[in-house]
């Protein structure tokens, strides 16, 4: 045995473990910049592609904050191993929770005034899918009763409440098969979307003859994307009857957004338009954008954060009252100018309510009197 001292095998240089912290870098940083480059296809796919295409329509509708877990989980691995990687994952995040979301912030109106100026006309709307007043209608007339507005439209509002004719006996009321509009001024009905793709009334067109003078509204409420994406099982998506099932529901939604736009031109005319309810899609959606896309979005200029109204009631792979998509609004002509936007919080259906202050500038013809009288 020799009695030569060895250094190295006394003390040992931690080799092995430099070496895992390399590899552990290396990861970080491969994963992370593979995270950015898999969410920026996303957006792709969910903002560009759409329904054009059944894997980017299935993404347009499913949740997203799930997205963010990868992003906060190397967020936390760079911490410990390649803190230059926290800037590309602090980028990835800003993807996720911004656009891929869905984040509104209208910084342009968050120093808007809200002062009426003598000038105009505010109207203040309500929509909301009351799902047939289940589970609690109370709830929802109680945050509509706070929001004060001058105009209600429910959809799914069949058979119709005695505590919906009771709160508002005073007002000027229209219903039509699942649709109710409530107004403090005289209204009539214009037209119904009768939708034959699908055998079922869309909505409801009716006009308000408001201090400002006739404003035309309509109560819609468009076929669910639910039913093309419930095709979509297992043995279907093989043998792809599924994908061809799914789209041709996409189709025919899309049929039935032509057959609505088409019947709301007809009817108004020149007049103010104010569109609300159900269109059971975001905004990001194609479909959408092709056939409501030029009309104004209220929670888009002056909404503030994710806006998100379905679904409220819980499922395997949900909790309750946690709504993820965003797909009731409140849209109006270029007339109009939105003041605010905000959605609900109760959960008194399956779909929070979204209310909007609308401006309109009053003609110079209107006395100062009258002007008055239409504002509050």
């Amino acid at each position: 045995m020799s009695d030569h001292y060895d250094p190295d095998a006394s003390f040992p240089l931690p080799v092995s473990n430099s070496s895992a912290s390399r590899r552990a870098a290396a990861w970080v940083i491969g994963l992370s910049w593979l995270n950015l480059a898999a969410l920026g296809v996303l957006c792709w796919l969910i903002f560009s592609v759409s329904e054009s295409w059944w894997v980017s329509a299935v993404l347009t509708y499913a949740p997203r904050a799930p997205l963010v877990a990868p992003t906060l989980g190397l967020l936390a691995a760079a911490c410990f191993w390649h803190r230059p990687s926290l800037a590309v994952n602090a980028a990835s995040l800003i993807m996720v929770l911004g656009p891929l979301m869905g984040l509104s912030l209208p910084v342009s109106r968050l120093a808007g005034s809200t002062v009426v100026e003598p000038d105009q006309f505010e109207l203040k709307l309500v929509s909301c899918n009351v799902q047939a007043f289940k589970p609690n209608f109370a709830k929802v007339l109680d945050e509509i009763a706070v929001i004060q507005p001058d105009v209600i439209a429910l959809q799914e509002a069949f058979p119709l409440s005695p505590l919906l004719a009771e709160t508002y006996r005073d007002w000027h009321t229209i219903s039509h098969d699942r649709y109710w509009v409530g107004s403090r001024w005289p209204i009539k009905r214009l037209a119904d979307f009768e939708i034959p793709t699908f055998e079922r009334s869309a909505g409801l067109v009716v006009e308000i003859e408001t201090p400002r003078g006739p404003v035309v509204l309509a109560d819609i409420h468009q076929m669910t994307a639910r039913r093309g994406l419930m095709e979509l099982t297992k043995r279907s998506f093989f043998d792809g009857d599924g994908t061809e099932r799914l789209k041709e529901s996409i189709s025919q939604r899309e049929e039935e957004s032509i057959l609505i736009r088409e019947q709301v031109e007809t009817v108004r005319g020149d007049k103010p338009l104010l569109l609300c309810g159900d269109f059971n899609t975001p905004v990001s959606s194609q479909v959408f954008q092709r056939h409501w896309g030029d009309f104004q979005s209220a929670f888009d200029l002056a909404g503030i954060g994710y806006g998100y109204t379905s679904p409220c009631k819980a499922n395997r792979f949900w909790p309750e009252n946690l709504p993820w998509a965003r797909i009731d609004h409140i849209l109006c002509s270029p007339e109009w100018n939105v003041a605010s936007c905000q959605i609900g919080k109760s959960a008194g259906s399956d779909h929070r309510l979204i209310t909007a202050t609308l401006r309109l500038s009053l003609p110079s013809a209107l006395s100062e009197d009258e002007a008055l009288t239409g504002l509050r």
